[in-house]
């Protein structure tokens, strides 16, 4: 088959970063793989085969130029599937369908709880036009492909989540020796309000006064950055709280991590869930999008109910007062259950798979 896999910018953010991630699994399946990034950003995502970038500006309107930009590389191209994946890719997809003379199949990879970002009723309808025109859905939980059906009709969905590459992960670790676990909590994830950096900022400040010795660390970019760093001057956490940019290799971070916190409020499966567990350490998250679907409460991590920040502290002073034979119970469960279900070769057959459905 010949694919493209549609980003909205080159950036290190979980739609992105899996596209690419499947794309390359995609080359090693035998099919012929583009990557087309439709927007200008920062950059740090390598992909061996056939990297586009278009660098259209992305000015917010509609960008009838940049429609037919991207028609016309999917004319040269001629793919029989293109993959839409998140944010707004599937404005400039559905556009360009009709500036385009080549006929395709069109995926959209629903990576998110969708009702959450829409607000009114004229962005549900500008929504409902826009997601008529796909031919399938892919949804990264059970949970995202539920909340989808309330929203809208389509002709075919299919629930594959996300996956890791363990070999990939292993070269990027550190050598055995220097993996030692420190005393610090991570937060990974882009500093945005659905992520909810803020309240984890809060939850951490009430367990210093008995935990003097914990530090937390952000690894992060975002437009809440600077609200962030301002409410740790405020609060004089600049000793314990550290905000670390987005990182083209996590793994030497958290890999050392005592625990990784997500405190989001809206997600879909987070992939450095997936990665934190292959690494065995122990996850606490709240209980929204697809995490409960990987994260069982006391089997391969913490999944607290959403919004219960006491729980959340709860849990968090669990974990670091847990003998470390108590913990390694629930991270090698977590583990096993990683590499049983979510390796991105076999993630890579289902939508393998699951492109020839679309065709036919």
């Amino acid at each position: 088959m010949r694919i493209v896999q549609l980003i909205t910018r080159p950036q290190r953010r979980g739609a992105e970063i899996f596209a690419v991630q499947l794309a390359e699994q995609l080359l090693t399946l035998g099919h012929e793989v583009y990557v087309i990034s439709i927007l200008k950003g920062p950059g740090n995502l390598y992909f061996s085969g056939n990297f586009i970038h278009l660098d259209l500006p992305g000015n917010g309107k509609l960008d009838i130029a940049g429609f037919r930009t991207l028609a016309a590389k999917i004319n040269e191209i001629q793919p029989e599937i293109i993959q839409a994946n998140a944010a707004d890719t599937l404005l400039y997809a559905v556009a360009a369908k009709y500036f385009s003379t080549w006929d395709f199949r069109l995926v959209y990879r629903n990576a998110n709880q969708i009702s959450s970002f829409i607000r009114n009723k004229a962005q549900l309808i500008f929504n409902q036009l826009l997601h008529r025109q796909l031919h399938a859905v892919v949804s990264v939980s059970e949970k995202s492909k539920q909340d989808y059906l309330t929203l809208f009709r389509p002709k075919h969905i299919l629930a594959i989540p996300i996956g890791i590459d363990p070999q990939e992960i292993e070269l990027k670790l550190p050598v055995l020796g220097k993996r030692e676990t420190q005393n610090h909590i991570l937060f990974v994830g882009s500093l945005v309000p659905e992520k909810d950096p803020l309240g984890m900022l809060d939850i951490f400040r009430d367990l210093l006064p008995t935990h003097p010795n914990l530090k937390l660390k952000f690894l992060g970019s975002g437009p809440l950055e600077e609200k962030l760093s301002n409410k740790i001057k405020l609060e004089g956490l600049e000793e314990t709280v550290e905000i670390i940019p987005s990182q083209s290799n996590i793994f030497p971070i958290l890999s050392q991590a005592k625990v990784l916190c997500m405190p989001s409020k809206i997600e879909g499966l987070p992939g450095v869930i997936l990665e934190a567990m292959y690494c065995q350490i122990p996850v606490i998250a709240y209980n929204v999008g697809g995490i409960g679907e990987v994260v069982k409460n006391k089997e391969t991590g913490w999944l607290v109910e959403a919004g219960d920040s006491q729980a959340f502290k709860d849990s968090i002073l669990e974990v670091i007062n847990s003998p470390a034979s108590e913990l390694e119970k629930i991270t090698t469960a977590a583990q096993s259950l990683v590499l049983i279900n979510y390796q991105i070769n076999q993630i890579a057959k289902e939508f393998e798979k699951f492109y020839h459905t679309v065709i036919r």
